[in-house]
């Protein structure tokens, strides 16, 4: 289902979510770069940030570039922000509403209020986006903050692999973990369904529980497209340079909740969100206890916003939603369809 076929309903129903690091694909965000003012803005704000091509990468290729942690962190944050942007410029075009130049607000507060989400939330490093979105951050902020977290992992964090696997419940691929390795060579690093999780460790122990877990009934193992772990013990090691680093950031209170990984809680104030994010490196994406906070409170429908639909595939088996992509240039004209019906009920 599209935006556009919900967007006529009271919005207090939405929820916007993110996707993270392994959504990556050669080719994304090019279709809205291409007819959005404002997500040519961010692709432009990007390449001048880092210094170098990101939009080429995200365009053109390579893979083996994209899917290296230092590049695809912030290739994931910005496409994000380019999609979210280019939504909500259609979205202020047909409303009339326009852009007076670089004073205007970002993310959700450009939106209506009546079209403003709920909840905002992100997986695992599509929390970064959803700061954007709630203007904790600016995307500059961001995009400054997962390049830095990239570069710490790859320089000085830790090594291994991550796997998805389908068909255990987190607390089964724990015990099969704790029958298989010495403490800590592998965790749990995603709960991210009732019976789809991710696990992070060094290499030669994701692929030892990996078989084990073959054996003990998974349905399946997918080695996941990443180059460090995340959500491992081991990568709270850079911890403490990832804290220096964002006493740099000025963290603003967000514009909508955001429900936090860590705790599958909204984050209580703008001065918490850096140590929430230092323990996001090392600790369990929460993702099922999100989605189940966020259905419990009325959220009916999930707009994931971004390359693919890796999020919205994880939702659907957590709760009875709507399911909205939001990925291109389509995808956003079928909200703009209906917004036409009710444009002279939306609230400013």
């Amino acid at each position: 289902m599209r935006l556009g076929a919900i967007v006529h309903r009271l919005v207090g129903d939405l929820a916007f979510v993110f996707p993270g690091q392994g959504s990556q694909i050669v080719g994304m965000g090019r279709a809205v770069y291409e007819t959005s003012a404002r997500a040519r803005e961010v692709f432009d704000e990007a390449d001048r940030t880092l210094g170098y091509d990101l939009s080429k990468v995200c365009f053109e290729g390579p893979s083996t570039e994209l899917d290296d942690t230092a590049v695809a962190q912030p290739a994931v944050l910005a496409t994000s922000v380019a999609i979210l942007e280019a939504l909500v410029e259609a979205v202020n075009e047909k409303l009339g509403h326009r852009a007076t130049g670089g004073s205007d607000p970002r993310g959700v507060a450009a939106l209506p209020l009546a079209l403003r989400p709920r909840f905002v939330a992100g997986h695992s490093l599509g929390e970064f986006t959803a700061l954007v979105a709630a203007g904790v951050l600016t995307f500059q902020e961001a995009l400054r903050l997962v390049a830095e977290r990239g570069r710490l992992a790859a320089s000085r964090g830790a090594k291994g692999a991550m796997a998805a696997i389908v068909g255990l419940t987190a607390d089964e691929v724990d015990r099969v973990i704790k029958d298989t390795l010495p403490f800590g060579h592998a965790v749990v690093a995603n709960d991210n369904g009732p019976a789809q999780v991710t696990i992070a460790g060094d290499s030669e122990s994701v692929a030892r529980v990996s078989e084990a877990l073959s054996q003990r009934g998974a349905r399946k193992v997918i080695p996941l497209r990443i180059s460090a772990p995340f959500h491992f013990p081991g990568m709270g090691r850079i911890g403490p340079e990832l804290a220096s680093f964002m006493r740099t950031l000025h963290f603003r209170e967000p514009v909508v909740p955001i429900v936090a990984n860590v705790s599958a809680l909204p984050h209580a104030s703008a001065s918490a969100i850096p140590e929430a994010l230092v323990h996001h490196l090392s600790q369990r994406v929460e993702w099922l206890r999100s989605v189940r906070f966020m259905a419990e409170r009325g959220v009916s429908t999930f707009v994931e916003i971004g390359a693919g639909q890796v999020v919205n595939g994880l939702v659907k088996r957590i709760a009875d939603a709507k399911l909205v992509n939001v990925s291109d240039p389509l995808s956003i004209a079928g909200a703009l369809a209906s917004l036409r019906e009710r444009s002279a009920t939306v609230g400013a």
